[in-house]
């Protein structure tokens, strides 16, 4: 009879819980996120900058999930990653400004009774 390792788990970063060796190669994420993270990764190497921002805003939009939770963590790594490239590549500072302050209007929608 064999005995397979116990898997440890922790809570990632995204608050969501996946075996600590794999949250330790992939920067602190779990699987989904971690798979969302690079699909959205490889859109911006293939189809370029625009199409990114063109693609979020009307995906978001037109598919915001019913679990809250799944979207606020998505947004919330995206806009650290975002900000961390804003440092790291001042050269495309307003394509990574469009995205922020796309990501930033999702998290925090337009409510037009505040000009009332």
């Amino acid at each position: 009879m064999t005995l397979l390792p116990l898997l440890t788990t922790e809570r990632a970063k995204c608050g969501h819980y996946a075996s600590k060796s794999y949250i330790d190669e992939h920067g602190g994420l779990c699987r989904k996120c971690h798979s969302n993270f690079a699909a959205i990764l490889q859109l911006e190497k293939t189809r370029g900058e625009d199409a990114l921002v063109e693609y979020w805003y009307s995906m978001i939009l037109a598919n915001l999930p019913e679990d809250k939770e799944q979207l606020s963590c998505l947004i919330s790594h995206l806009v650290g990653f975002y900000e961390q490239k804003l440092i790291e590549s001042p050269s495309r500072q307003k394509y990574i400004a469009k995205m922020l302050y796309m990501l930033r209007s999702i998290e925090k929608p337009f409510d037009p009774e505040q000009l009332r």
